[in-house]
């Protein structure tokens, strides 16, 4: 664990988590694979002409497009989409703290996957206690929601399964992307995410902007800017740039600010048993990074 990467980690929670709450309202207006397509055109198309200042050229490498549209559909798409595609069934407030358990799939993928990442046996202890976190939440059944008094159980899949592919996507960027240039890879994956949930909202949706508020559109217009370009740049940075394990401790900051967020601005509630599961995740990531259990 760098402490030079703390900085870095608040940043992206924060970024995250009031992007979880932007898309929450935002979903509310726009139907969900539409607005996760909307939100990757945006992104793509601010972040070209990054791609070509500072002396870089228009990357036209096929080796780095196969790489970086891979990375795309494992880091961005998949998981964006289950996230986001989660919210229909819980609040945005306990989606971040599922969200929260990621620190223990980046770790078991780390350890398996990465020769330089190996878990030290006492931090198996930590992985263990943030997936006890994780199933007390999904036994217990809250939705977060004042109106829905327990979740669907699709929610929770659809995070289990965003969280595995973005782990996945961690592994694989630090195999085989460490001298890639992060800028270029960014653009290159926002814009595979773009183009796969543009076929997917066409193919299963009717795309509409009526009843689309001023609210609407700047709930749009933030989870692009914030959450995709922002947070997508400065994730990629963190685990090129400082690893696995490190990248993994923004997942603790992201609950926090949705949280307090989704209460204040959409009217959300936080419960008994939300804050048992967070405590057990929390204990799970502080015996996870201890630098002296390593």
């Amino acid at each position: 664990m760098h402490s030079k990467a703390f900085p870095y980690i608040t940043l992206l929670g924060f970024f995250w988590g009031s992007n979880l709450v932007a898309a929450r309202f935002g979903t509310g207006e726009f139907s969900p694979f539409f607005f996760i397509a909307l939100r990757l055109m945006i992104a793509t198309l601010c972040f070209l002409p990054f791609m070509v200042t500072g002396g870089r050229t228009f990357p036209t490498n096929k080796q780095t497009w196969k790489l970086a549209m891979f990375s795309g559909l494992l880091g961005v798409a998949i998981p964006m989409s289950a996230f986001i595609l989660s919210l229909q069934y819980m609040s945005s407030g306990l989606v971040s703290i599922f969200v929260t358990t990621a620190p223990a799939m980046i770790a078991i993928a780390a350890h398996f996957f990465l020769p330089d990442e190996k878990l030290a046996p006492f931090k198996w202890i930590g992985v263990g206690l943030a997936l006890l976190g994780s199933v007390f939440l999904v036994g217990l059944g809250e939705s977060g929601l004042s109106d829905v008094s327990r979740v669907n159980p699709i929610g929770p899949l659809l995070i289990a399964f965003g969280l595995i592919s973005d782990a996945a996507n961690t592994v694989f960027v630090r195999r085989n992307m460490r001298d890639q240039d992060t800028v270029q890879v960014t653009g290159i994956r926002l814009f595979t995410g773009a183009l796969l949930l543009i076929v997917l909202s066409l193919t299963f949706e009717s795309v509409s902007f009526e009843g689309v508020t001023g609210w609407g559109v700047f709930s749009l217009v933030y989870a692009a800017l914030i959450g995709a370009v922002a947070g997508q740049f400065m994730a990629f940075y963190i685990m090129q740039k400082y690893g696995a394990i490190s990248f993994s401790m923004v997942s603790f900051v992201v609950p926090i600010v949705a949280t307090l967020l989704g209460v204040l601005l959409l009217g959300e509630i936080v419960t008994w048993g939300m804050g048992i599961g967070v405590a057990l995740i929390a204990a799970g990531i502080f015996v996870l990074n201890r630098p002296d259990a390593s």
